[in-house]
Parts: C-alpha cells; sequence; structure tokens
C-alpha cells in the first residue's frame, strides 16, 4: 500500500470516529433534552437540535433523530401547556369566586354596619317621624272634637251663658270673667307698680293706729282685693279703715310712717296734678260723676282737668273708652244720674282711665249692684287688668269677702 493510499485510509478512520462521536454526543444531547422535558415543568422546556454538513449518512441519521425527538419534543410542550391552560382556567374561576365572595362579605359587613353620617340620617327620620306621628294623632283629636259639637250644641251653650245659674254663687260667676293674672305670673318685681311699705297712720289721742304697718305689693296686669273687716279689739270698723286708706293711697293723707310708691316713685313727693293727672285713677264712692252730664262729657271733663296732650280728637278717645268698658248707654243727650247704677259705675271707670292712669283704685265698685250688675262691673275691671293695652294694676277696697275672693289676690287688712 501506497503512502498516499495509507494516509486517505488513516484520514477517512479519523473522519469516521469524528462522526461516531458526533452521534454519540447527539444521542446523548436527546436523551438529556427528553429527561429534563419529561422532569422540568411545561414553562420551563428547553431543547436543541445539532446538523452536520460533513457527510449525507449522518445527516440522514441526524435528522430522523432530530425529527423525533421533535416530535416527543411538540407532544410533551402541547400537553404541558394544555394542561398549564387548565391549571390557568381552574385558578381563574377559583380567584374570581374568591373576589365575588370577598365583595359579598364587604358588602353586608357594609350593609350590616352603616357609619356615622348614616346613623345620624336614621335617627333624625325616625325622630321626624314619631313628631309627625304625635302631631297628626293631636289633629285628628282636635277635629273629632270639633265634629261632636254641632252649631246646635254651640247654639244651646251660648243661650246658657247668657242666663244666670242660680246654684252658682256670685264669686263663681265673677271668676268666670276673670282671665289669668295670678301672683306667681309676675316675672320681674324691683318696683311694683303700686305699693305700700309699712305704712302707719295714728289714731286719735289715746286711740290704736287706725293702719299698724300695712304692707302690699300691686302689680300691672293683675286685679287685687283689700278685704277690710272690724277690729273688735281696738274698736276700728271696716268703713274707718277704707276711708283710712283711700285717703292714704290717694294722697289726700300723709301716713304717720312708712311710704306709699308708685313704682320708684313716693306720692308724697308728687305734684297732685301729675299724680290724679296721670299716675292714678280713683273710682270714689261719692263724686265720682258729674249727674248733670252726658257719659261722653263726662269723660271729656276729666281728659280737661289732666291737663294732658292727646293724639286724637278727645270725644273719639271718650266714645273709644265707654266702648272698652262695656257701656251700653247713648252716649250723648242723656244726663248719667238719669242711668241705671251699673251703667253709672262703668262711665265712672271711663274716667279714670281717661288720664292713661296706670293704678285703678276703686272704693266699694259694687255697692248698691244686684248679682248680675257686678259680674258686669268686673267683667270690665279683668278686661282692663288682663287684656288692656297697657295692661292696669286693679286695686278693689270692699268689705265683701265674696267679692275681695273674685280677685286675682287678696289682702286682708
Amino acid at each position: 500500500m501506497s503512502e498516499k493510499n495509507i494516509k486517505d485510509q488513516e484520514n477517512l478512520d479519523d473522519k469516521s470516529e469524528e462522526l461516531d462521536a458526533k452521534t454519540a454526543e447527539s444521542t446523548s444531547d436527546t436523551e438529556s433534552a427528553t429527561d429534563a422535558i419529561d422532569k422540568a415543568p411545561a414553562d420551563s422546556i428547553q431543547f436543541s437540535v445539532m446538523f452536520d454538513d460533513d457527510d449525507a449518512d449522518a445527516d440522514e441519521t441526524d435528522s430522523d433523530t432530530a425529527a423525533g425527538t421533535a416530535d416527543s419534543i411538540y407532544s410533551s410542550l402541547a400537553a404541558a401547556e394544555a394542561s398549564a391552560a387548565t391549571d390557568d382556567i381552574n385558578n381563574d374561576s377559583d380567584d374570581a369566586e374568591s373576589s365575588a365572595n370577598a365583595a359579598e362579605s364587604a358588602s353586608s359587613e357594609t350593609e350590616a354596619q352603616p357609619n356615622e353620617a348614616e346613623a345620624d340620617a336614621l335617627a333624625s327620620a325616625d325622630a321626624s317621624a314619631a313628631v309627625t306621628a304625635r302631631n297628626a294623632e293631636r289633629v285628628n283629636a282636635t277635629l273629632g272634637l270639633a265634629k261632636t259639637e254641632s252649631k246646635d250644641d254651640l247654639a244651646a251653650r251660648e243661650d246658657r251663658s247668657h242666663k244666670a245659674e242660680p246654684a252658682m254663687t256670685l264669686a263663681s260667676r265673677i271668676d268666670r270673667v276673670l282671665v289669668g293674672g295670678g301672683a306667681d305670673d309676675v316675672l320681674l318685681k324691683t318696683y311694683p307698680t303700686f305699693a305700700l311699705n309699712k305704712v302707719t297712720l295714728a289714731g286719735a289721742k289715746g286711740k290704736a293706729p287706725v293702719l299698724d304697718s300695712v304692707e302690699f305689693a300691686c302689680y300691672a296686669g293683675h286685679s287685687y282685693a283689700l278685704l277690710l273687716s272690724d277690729d273688735e279689739d281696738s274698736g276700728l270698723t271696716a268703713d274707718v279703715k277704707r276711708r283710712a286708706l283711700m285717703g292714704v293711697m290717694t294722697g289726700l293723707v300723709q301716713p304717720t310712717s312708712g311710704s306709699v310708691m308708685n313704682k320708684s316713685a313716693n306720692i308724697a313727693e308728687l305734684e297732685p296734678v301729675e299724680l290724679r293727672g296721670h299716675r292714678l285713677g280713683i273710682v270714689p264712692q261719692q263724686h265720682a260723676l258729674q249727674p248733670y252730664l252726658d257719659a261722653e262729657h263726662n269723660v271729656l271733663y276729666a281728659m280737661e282737668a289732666s291737663n294732658r296732650n292727646f293724639l286724637k280728637p278727645k270725644p273719639v278717645i271718650a266714645r273709644e273708652l265707654l266702648a272698652k268698658v262695656g257701656f251700653a248707654e247713648a252716649t250723648t243727650g242723656v244726663a248719667v244720674g238719669k242711668l241705671p247704677l251699673v251703667q253709672q259705675r262703668l262711665v265712672a271707670i271711663a274716667r279714670a282711665i281717661s288720664t292713661e292712669a296706670e293704678v285703678l283704685i276703686l272704693d266699694e265698685p259694687t255697692r248698691g249692684l244686684n248679682d248680675d250688675d257686678t259680674v258686669t262691673v268686673f267683667a270690665a275691671l279683668a278686661k282692663l287688668a288682663h287684656n288692656g293695652d297697657p295692661k292696669h294694676c286693679v286695686i278693689v277696697l270692699t268689705a265683701s269677702r265674696e267679692i275681695a275672693e273674685a280677685a286675682d289676690t287678696l289682702f286682708e287688712i
């Protein structure tokens, strides 16, 4: 064999060994890749294919091996992807169900536990509903009462109110025309409208004082009664006490001690024209009227004597005052001396308030009147005390307990 042939043979043997080595390496790589595919998860599969152009037979062998390996790889990859997709779908379904359950739980907790603003709104709504329900009940009750009284019943009641009830006492009848004004209603007691502060009036020499530390306070908007009674120990009669009180209260008599006050003013320090022309309205038993004048001119007489200025014509004011006290006769053309006694008393009351006096002092205004006329006079006094504009302080001196008890407040002297 020639040297050339020997070299060619050696080269051929080397190539054959090299090819066998490459084939063994490719087979080993293929088996390793297949094992890795079987063991590794679907998302981490790795593979490689090696090609060699040096020999056609090697190419065919490699192609067949690579094709089989590729088919195995693709099958494994497809199975892994299908499994992963199924797991993802299941996981997504579980996640969606968990999210729905969490949302439903949160919603139920939110509904079960309202916030503070919602709680306040609910409480306010409940309170409003309760108030509305109570108001509706009251309205229904009022409407029910209104329906129970027919017009005939109201007419019958009105007729009964104008008729005297013989079973009722005089005090009860007077109470029906008095409206409110108890002593407890006084809100400000700094300066009473009219007051006696420990007033003493000495009697005749060697006799007991006629008035001994008399003290009381009166306020506008209320009616008062000074109940006078005989004193057997001292021998003083109710009539003596009455005259003494009228003199002291009107400023005609100065007390021995103590003071008579109109608010913050001591009446002993006031001019007579101011005291009787503005501050005090007096209704004595005698000389309370000019009997030859008619009702309107009697009121005008007092207005002229007060020396006051008035915003409206005096005759207009005189007629308004007579209507205010309930005077029911002709205001002009008839002398008051010819009128019924109760109408004369009403004219005297209109004269007393014509000077805009806040304090009204009356000496036995119901003496000589029957029960019906007494109620009429007290109705006028109650209107002046409780509903007047301005409200007056009405003080009645009387020896009748029945009359005295009809006033808001009673003082025994």
